[in-house]
């Protein structure tokens, strides 16, 4: 299965009761042990995305093929939302500290900051050929600080030569990357806090959250958490480094190679939200190590395959070893190390059907994966059931009180006008008589669900932020 799934979360709350339209008398008594559930699912119209990018000294290209493909991921977004119903803001994996732009006015990346400031100047690349290509920076005197429908350009500017966009975080910083960090320190409730604070109007209290890490390193945890320099915060990720130690000396005191537990920044996400189920949306789009390069997307197993491993170089030291390559990519910098605390948050959000998580390879097609990342964030067509449906035919929905027929013709933007099925010539427009919704069978990674047609939203349905789908259907 791919690591992801592209819809809400989906809580099975209560059996309710429902009506059919056969005749109990004309099923067989193993069609007449009858099923009515009721799947209550938080939606709401509006979402606030956040994009952690990675600015250290390997990120150029990462960063263009990003921008490149925000335009596809604009499109999906105003078709799925609407225009204005998002917004955008960029952050980097960046944190003052020791090493690291222990003062903001030492800091070459772009003078809007780090730690969890929402980046507002436009970067674009002067210099290809130097190594680390060369990054120019235009003030927007913060008017690309949030970015939606009207300002998409803020993102990435193709008609400028050379293209600009705050996508374009530079490479010149800290090597250290703390990208969870970052995510506590632009979500704090003191920087969102007052018109004068510079990340204000961003979260929305009725928007979903979707935070999406792009970076080919590491999470190296909170400032403190461990000594910096080297390969530390690999060491200190997985517990133990290549020589198999669990600890070291800092300053003749022995500590332990730990980081902040991934599960503080799912509780810190998920308070955000009170808790809401599919309130909060987790993606990274980090190094993944495939375990077969023809499979496409991203598996479960290659989830599991993806862990630190060590490796000596020519003078005996064991060093963190990559995982893949960056597409387009020549010179130095072109490897991705794995991303494993990213890949442990989204797993805490939940991989399976009906989670909240999604990972995506920085080392494939960033298109696809921010189409795939757009749908994962929007109102949900497919629902995923707890059992098999024994016989379809009998099956019958209801959404927020209102019956959904089982054929309707395929009019976009039109309520779904029931037809009798196919070969109904009754649609007007020469439109098809279609299943409104599809029921998919149980496969070995994918529990049985139902799914709705292209024509039909159960999003228009929104009442209050929530979707009530009510399914009554026979079970063996």
């Amino acid at each position: 299965m791919r690591a992801r799934l592209a819809g809400l979360a989906a809580a099975l709350l209560s059996i309710v009761s429902g009506c059919n339209d056969y005749s109990y008398e004309e099923l067989s008594p193993s069609v007449l042990h009858n099923k009515r559930h009721s799947f209550v699912v938080n939606v709401y119209s509006t979402v606030d995305i956040l994009f952690v990018i990675d600015n250290s000294g390997s990120m150029a290209g990462e960063q263009v093929a990003l921008a490149e493909s925000f335009s596809s991921f604009a499109e999906r977004l105003d078709l799925l939302f609407g225009p204005g119903k998002y917004q955008v803001g960029v952050i980097t994996t960046g944190m003052f500290s020791e090493m690291c732009c222990p003062f903001e006015s030492a800091c070459k990346i772009n003078a809007s900051g780090e730690s969890g400031r929402l980046q507002d100047r436009l970067g674009r690349i002067v210099d290809w050929e130097s190594d680390p290509p060369v990054f120019d920076f235009r003030d927007t005197q913060g008017a690309c600080r949030i970015i939606g429908s009207d300002n998409q350009v803020c993102f990435y500017d193709t008609e400028t030569e050379p293209p600009e966009g705050v996508a374009l975080v530079g490479v010149e910083g800290c090597g250290i990357e703390r990208g969870l960090a970052a995510v506590r320190a632009a979500l704090d409730r003191e920087r969102l806090a007052g018109s004068g604070m510079w990340n204000a109007g961003f979260l929305r209290d009725e928007a979903i959250l979707a935070v999406v890490v792009v970076s080919d390193e590491e999470d190296c945890g909170e400032v403190g958490d461990v000594m910096e320099g080297g390969d530390m915060c690999y060491y200190a990720a997985a517990g133990v480094d290549g020589e198999g130690r669990t600890s070291y000396l800092d300053e003749g005191v022995e500590r332990p190679y730990a980081l902040t537990p991934v599960e503080e920044y799912h509780r810190l996400l998920t308070g955000l939200k009170g808790d809401r189920p599919g309130m909060v949306k987790f993606a990274a789009i980090v190094g993944v190590d495939k375990v077969d390069e023809a499979t496409p997307g991203v598996t479960i197993a290659d989830l599991d395959n993806t862990r630190i491993r060590y490796e000596a170089d020519e003078h005996g030291h064991y060093l963190p070893s990559t995982v893949c390559a960056t597409p387009g990519c020549t010179g130095q910098h072109c490897e991705a190390y794995p991303g494993t605390r990213y890949i442990e948050l989204a797993r805490l959000f939940g991989l399976e059907q009906g989670g909240d998580g999604f990972v995506g390879s920085i080392c494939h097609d960033f298109s696809e994966t921010l189409e795939d990342i757009a749908t994962f964030v929007a109102c949900p067509r497919t629902f995923y059931l707890s059992e098999p449906i024994l016989d379809p035919g009998l099956a019958n929905i209801f959404v927020n009180g209102e019956a959904v027929p089982r054929h309707s013709c395929a009019l976009t933007g039109a309520e779904a006008i029931p037809c009798a099925g196919p070969g109904d010539a009754s649609c007007s427009g020469g439109a098809e008589c279609v299943e409104t919704w599809s029921y998919f069978a149980a496969e070995a990674d994918e529990a049985a669900r139902i799914a709705f047609a292209s024509h039909y939203d159960p999003c228009e349905l929104i009442e209050e932020g929530e979707i009530h789908i009510e399914l009554v259907y026979a079970t063996e």
